[in-house]
């Protein structure tokens, strides 16, 4: 697997939370303890409930070292992302 130069990361938006939390196959909860927030603040995000601020971001950031998420699935997840925009899932 490819090791993750965690400052691609600063591209990412709300979206990938979600994305990275199904890949890793972790709960609400399971992954709030990985961004060492509570488990409705995950949801709020991964809804766009509320802003994927640059604190929120480091947290993801930290979760994602934790979780040792590669390179390859985050390039994966840009791409599964553009693919869901273009079909009108995102905006």
């Amino acid at each position: 697997m490819e090791r993750l130069p965690y400052n691609q990361l600063e591209s990412t938006d709300y979206r990938y939370i979600r994305q990275v939390r199904l890949l890793r196959n972790k709960t609400l909860k399971q992954f709030g303890e990985a961004m060492e927030i509570n488990d409705s603040t995950i949801s709020k995000l991964e809804n766009g409930l509320i802003a994927f601020t640059p604190h929120y971001q480091e947290k993801f950031k930290s979760a994602c070292k934790r979780l040792r998420v590669s390179g390859e699935e985050i390039a994966n997840i840009r791409k599964l992302l553009e693919i869901k925009t273009k079909r009108g899932i995102y905006k």
